[in-house]
């Protein structure tokens, strides 16, 4: 121990204390001491002076040792306690430990004060830093859940897909508390768009650049209606965003598919970064993809092929269904052999739950998750959004 103790001395007798004194210079402890022996002086000390540990006499004239250790528990419980006497019965030691005294030592042993002093003051330490460290991570999860509730603010609610296709499901489950994954939906006349995003990482990080997404898309839509065109200009403001941090990650960004459905026509107008969009058509046998631009949203050309976003226009019937998704489905390891998914169990899987309602195969995709990882951790936040026409 090589930081001094600021020892708080309660003791009426001089010379007892004198000798607890001569024992702490024997151990070459680095200390200070005070000694106090009434409750006035105790108190005012403990409040205005720093102190790291009390040893106090069991019996004093004013006031009793229980006393002394009943006040510091109650007012600084941080601060260790030593019980000093010359005999004790057995219910008065069961008194001072339900009052959180620390250790206690006999006057006419007090060679094992050093010890004793080492252990009390080093146990207190820890448990401070224990508490400190509780007390952090209290702060960091109270933050956290707060921005689950701001971030599920700014997101749609679940009902408004329903609302805008009865025959649909959304499966979504973040990864940790709050998402990097992001959905966004808004009907403009007769036009119903459907985002699917993917931000880099998940929690926190994620979690900021899905709301900065969510922000600059919804501001997009009030002024461009072709989702190749919204990704065009979305790319340009993630990056002008992100360049403003000094800290910049080349792999910040995100991957995203746009789709405008014309509730009056049955078209579908589809563009994507990195996410593709899969097309079931009424008794098909397999998926059709319609592939995305090789390009990730805001990020750094030399990691983003500089290519442009183009939309294609795909016409459904009643009865086609449609999907958008990230890759946190699919990539999930699990099963017999904990590998992952993959897309291509994830493609044969829609088209063998193809004849079931949506709502069912929203169900359904959940519960084969949860099957399907077992007792793996989740490794990806998830984002299916399942449309019947």
């Amino acid at each position: 121990m090589t930081e001094t103790i600021n020892i708080l001395l309660v003791e009426d007798c001089q010379e007892d204390a004198d000798i607890l004194t001569r024992f702490l210079r024997k151990a070459s402890l680095p200390y200070t001491l005070k000694r106090v022996w009434d409750e006035l002086s105790y108190v005012s000390t403990l409040q205005h002076e720093k102190v790291d540990l009390v040893i106090s006499d069991n019996s004093l004239p004013q006031f009793s040792g229980i006393e002394a250790c009943r006040i510091v528990k109650k007012l600084f419980n941080h601060i260790p306690f030593i019980m000093l006497t010359g005999t004790v019965m057995e219910h008065t030691l069961t008194e001072y430990q339900n009052e959180g005294m620390d250790d206690y030592l006999f006057k006419d042993n007090l060679l094992r004060l050093p010890s004793a002093i080492d252990h009390v003051v080093s146990k207190k330490k820890i448990e401070l830093l224990h508490a400190q460290l509780d007390q952090a991570h209290k702060d960091i999860k109270d933050s956290i859940n707060y921005a689950k509730r701001i971030q599920g603010a700014i997101f749609p609610a679940p009902a408004k897909l329903e609302e805008l296709f009865p025959q649909s499901f959304l499966l979504f489950r973040p990864k940790d508390v709050v998402s990097g994954d992001f959905y966004f939906l808004k009907k403009e006349k007769n036009i119903t768009y459907i985002v699917a995003a993917d931000c880099t990482g998940h929690g926190v990080p994620g979690a900021f650049l899905s709301i900065i997404g969510i922000s600059k898309i919804d501001t997009l839509l009030h002024h461009h209606s072709d989702p190749a065109e919204i990704l065009r200009r979305l790319n340009i403001r993630i990056k002008n965003t992100l360049s403003n941090s000094s800290h910049r990650d080349h792999h910040e960004g995100m991957d995203i598919a746009i789709c405008a459905f014309d509730n009056d026509t049955n078209t579908l107008r589809y563009a994507g970064a990195n996410r593709p969009l899969w097309i079931l058509k009424q008794n098909a046998e397999e998926i059709l993809e319609i592939k995305a631009t090789k390009k990730g949203i805001g990020q750094e050309r030399k990691l983003s092929v500089d290519k442009e976003f183009t939309s294609q226009t795909i016409q459904l019937e009643k009865g086609d269904s449609f999907y958008l998704f990230t890759d946190g489905y699919a990539d999930q390891f699990g099963g017999p052999n904990g590998k992952k998914l993959t897309s291509k169990k994830f493609k044969n899987l829609l088209v063998t739950i193809a004849d079931q309602k949506m709502t069912e195969q929203g169900l359904y995709l959940s519960a084969l998750h949860d099957e399907w990882r077992d007792d793996a951790e989740q490794i990806d936040d998830i984002l299916v959004i399942g449309v019947k026409i």
